[in-house]
């Protein structure tokens, strides 16, 4: 299923992709257009938007604070920035409000990496520090495979004479297979086929998810599919039923082996606060895999696939819609995936050249 990236490009291009959801229908004729995209953006939420009560968010208080602030003379800028201010609080990176070629707001979720990373030419030399850590524990020089997009391939790869390395930074493989999730995942399975080959006669692997941007559920079990040897469940879901406080029955998805030969040695998952969307559904489901341990920080903790509509005058929304539970029946909504062992990156790692995490997991093998 798709999901969100942080990247307004592809995000756009795929909710105008689809077939809309329905947005809730206001029948009340004598509304302005402000007006009536105000109550259609709000009753839609109220109608569909699966996490208020875990967010503590009364939301007809919100209608109440701020429908004063709409009417017929309300500027596209003021409505959008109204609408913006209602959902920030929900702290929701899959809640989108996006003017097609103009703008857009995501409800993000405050973020301890990106404080200290505020900067892409930060991330860019910690991830020097990663590579520089891997190199002075005998590991190769890292090679990457795979399309690109926005100047990264799909995979970083690099081993020692015991163990591997594989970073993957995104959930789908490129803009031409973006609209196509399973023939996406079974070219990233090919993918990683080639890369786990290197691997075979390793002792365990190190799976960097750090700062992954997300992409499809299907490339997530499709990955997750090469690490076991038998059928196991990896989460269920709902949907919550429009315009009641109901649930559809729990659907269940199951990891089952793929590739030539499944990779059963231990593994560590390394994650942080910027591992999103279908980055959170993988650390969560590789969890239900024995011989696995996550080491960093708890992934952001957006799982629903995007419930993407229209509102009256053109602009673009999603909400999330579903709720995600683990193989035991938990669900980390809002609170990320949890890791074994916790490990911060912080700008000091950039001075020691040096990265924590990598080292953390080196020392549980």
């Amino acid at each position: 299923m798709k999901r969100c990236f942080a990247f307004l490009l592809l995000l756009v291009v795929y909710l105008q992709s689809q077939a809309q959801n329905p947005a809730s229908i206001i029948k009340d004729s004598t509304l302005s257009l402000p007006e009536k995209t105000f109550e259609v953006f709000w009753q839609t939420f109220e109608d569909n938007y699966a996490f208020f009560k875990l967010r503590n968010i009364d939301w007809k208080s919100v209608h109440k604070n701020y429908r004063t602030k709409v009417d017929s003379t309300t500027t596209d800028d003021s409505l959008f920035s109204t609408l913006s201010e209602m959902v920030a609080p929900f702290y929701d990176d899959h809640i989108n409000i996006i003017v097609p070629g103009v703008k857009e707001f995501t409800a993000e979720k405050p973020s301890p990496f990106l404080r200290e990373f505020p900067e892409a030419s930060l991330r860019d030399s910690l991830w020097k520090a990663v590579n520089g850590t891997l190199y002075k524990n005998g590991f190769a020089t890292i090679q990457e495979i795979g399309p690109k997009y926005r100047g990264k391939r799909l995979f970083g790869y690099s081993r020692s004479k015991k163990y591997g390395y594989i970073r993957m930074g995104r959930c789908f493989v490129s803009e031409a297979t973006y609209d196509d999730s399973q023939k996406d995942a079974e070219l990233a399975g090919k993918i990683l086929d080639s890369i786990l080959q290197q691997m075979s006669d390793t002792k365990a692997l190190i799976f960097d998810i750090r700062s992954n941007i997300g992409g499809d559920d299907e490339f997530a079990y499709a990955v997750a599919g090469r690490f076991v040897t038998k059928k196991i469940l990896g989460h269920s879901k709902r949907t919550r039923i429009t315009g009641t406080d109901n649930y559809t029955s729990l659907e269940n998805w199951y990891i089952t082996p793929l590739g030539r030969e499944p990779y059963t040695k231990p593994l560590i998952v390394l994650t942080n606060d910027q591992t999103a969307s279908a980055g959170d559904v993988y650390a969560m489901i590789i969890k239900s895999r024995r011989k696995t341990t996550i080491v960093g920080t708890n992934t952001l903790g957006i799982y629903s696939d995007m419930y993407g509509f229209e509102l009256p005058n053109k602009w673009l929304v999603s909400l999330s819609n579903q709720q995600y539970f683990s193989s035991k029946g938990v669900y980390y909504e809002g609170k990320g995936t949890p890791v074994d062992i916790e490990v911060h990156n912080t700008r000091q790692d950039l001075q020691d050249k040096v990265d924590p995490v990598v080292l953390t997991a080196l020392s549980q093998l």
